[in-house]
């Protein structure tokens, strides 16, 4: 009877690399299953979470709409919004429905059951005040406002059960939280004895099959490096290891008079193999650079390619302020991307401000006025590109449009010679709201992480870096009259050369 050793050692390399692999990954594949059960689990637990969230919150939301609705139709007496108050009675029957069946607790069941009921005199009562409107009698609105009052009952109903079911979700959190708390020291261990038992598997593994391999390769090193002088290589198995121990034994008596033409042939074919490599290589980056250079032409064409096509239609149908407006967009957007320069003549820059202040004007009207004093020869003074649009929109956002009046923004570039060296002023100012002195000292201290205070960073960093440190920023506030920024760098060679 033919002993398992025997047996192992005529199978087939190919058999026993599938029956250790196969060891191996059913074990890692079970370990995985077991994990990813869990995990789904829990993704599902939280999934049905959100989604009673999501739907108490949509119950909410359609019930002060179809409130809405109701009361337009009511006071308007149109038929779109009785059919918009049809549609949204339904859908927030729908959602009552659902909720009635994903939600399962005795509490929850008692809250669903009086939203339900509630819900149905209310709606009953609207219907009543809708037909006696459509019926021009004038105590419709007794019903109305008696469904109204029944209606804030049921909101109060529906925040009770968005209550009740974030606290079921919190003691689902806390009970999912220990199970995986669990289930990381189960992981734990088994990847411990995962890695024990492949360490054990990898250990037959080299027995049976890395060592006979190693002592034909360090055999043929010997070989390789010129010592054809070597003990005949023994090898136990009988599988492809064991005839490949044959052949290399026969073989190798017989290689001694091709060794000079096969170690020629090999750097020849590295060689080669290198090269195509290379090629390869050089052609798809040829690839990738001409996509993303394609690519990169797609954003800004589709985007004036549409914008052209919004203005051509606002010219068409004779919507004249529509057009500027479109125009100012698209010019803004050109602006930035044709100037690739991070530094540009002063009169580019206030062209693209009156862009900017001509949109914000469309929104504040009469609220809104703005002077630009600047004289010609201060036109091709070179500064940092985007500087103005930044402060001009802080100071309408957050000073003008606080304000009731509205008010009035200024720019103005002057010159002074100190040390016979021509300073340029640029002040931007505006008579909105201004800020505190505390809040002034946490915009300029640029730890601010709002809006505003990323603007002007971003602003004096940039304007620092173009005069090395040189120029100077300063910005004064003072609360119910307004805020001023000022500029002040010295004019150099490269204005008038951009």
């Amino acid at each position: 009877m033919i002993s398992f050793k025997d047996f192992w050692l005529h199978l087939s390399i190919k058999i026993k690399l599938l029956t250790y692999f196969f060891i191996v990954i059913a074990m890692i594949s079970l370990f995985n299953l077991y994990l990813n059960n869990n995990n789904y689990t829990i993704i599902d637990q939280f999934d049905a979470t959100m989604t009673n969230y999501y739907s108490i919150n949509r119950l909410l939301v359609f019930t002060e709409e179809n409130k809405k609705s109701v009361t337009k139709y009511l006071r308007e007496k149109t038929e779109q919004d009785k059919v918009n108050y049809e549609l949204q009675k339904k859908e927030i029957m729908r959602l009552i429905s659902q909720l009635e069946h994903r939600l399962v607790s005795l509490d929850a069941y008692f809250i669903i059951n009086a939203i339900k009921n509630s819900s149905e005199v209310m709606y009953g009562k609207w219907d009543q005040a809708i037909e006696e409107r459509g019926q021009n009698i004038s105590t419709y609105f007794n019903a109305y406002y008696e469904g109204e009052r029944i209606g804030q009952y049921m909101n109060t109903y529906v925040e009770d059960l968005l209550y009740i079911s974030l606290q079921e979700g919190n003691e689902l959190y806390n009970k999912l939280a220990k199970e995986a708390q669990i289930m990381r020291q189960i992981s734990i261990l088994l990847i411990i004895f995962s890695a024990f038992f492949a360490m054990f598997i990898g250990f037959l593994f080299v027995n049976s099959f890395i060592n006979p391999i190693k002592k034909l390769a360090d055999t043929s090193m010997r070989i390789s490096a010129g010592d054809l002088e070597v003990e005949e290589v023994t090898i136990v198995s009988k599988d492809e290891v064991g005839i490949l121990a044959d052949s290399f034994n026969t073989m190798s008596l017989s290689i001694q008079r091709y060794v000079n033409d096969l170690k020629e042939k090999v750097v020849i074919e590295k060689r080669l193999h290198e090269e195509e490599l290379e090629v390869v290589r050089m052609e798809q980056l040829l690839k990738t650079s001409q996509f993303e250079a394609l690519q990169s032409q797609i954003n800004p064409h589709f985007l004036f390619n549409t914008l052209n096509t919004i203005s051509r239609t606002a010219m068409f149908e004779e919507a004249g302020d529509t057009l500027k407006l479109i125009q100012a967009l698209s010019n803004l957007f050109r602006y930035k991307l044709r100037n690739q320069a991070a530094v540009i003549p002063l009169k580019e820059e206030l062209w693209m401000a009156k862009e900017y202040i001509y949109l914000q004007k469309s929104r504040f009207k009469e609220r809104l006025t703005y002077e630009i004093i600047v004289d010609e020869r201060y036109q091709m003074v070179s500064v940092p590109i985007f500087m103005l649009q930044p402060i001009i929109e802080n100071a309408i956002i957050h000073g003008i449009e606080h304000k009731v009046e509205g008010g009035k923004l200024r720019i103005k570039v002057t010159s002074r010679y100190i040390d016979k060296k021509e300073i340029i002023m640029l002040r931007i100012t505006d008579t909105g709201v201004g800020m505190s002195k505390k809040r002034l000292e946490e915009v300029l201290s640029f730890k601010d992480s709002s809006h505003r205070s990323i603007g002007v960073s971003n602003v004096y960093h940039r304007f620092m870096m173009m005069y090395n440190q040189q120029g100077s920023f300063k910005m004064m506030s003072k609360e119910g009259f307004g805020t001023c920024t000022e500029f002040k760098f010295e004019r150099n060679e490269l204005d008038g050369k951009i």
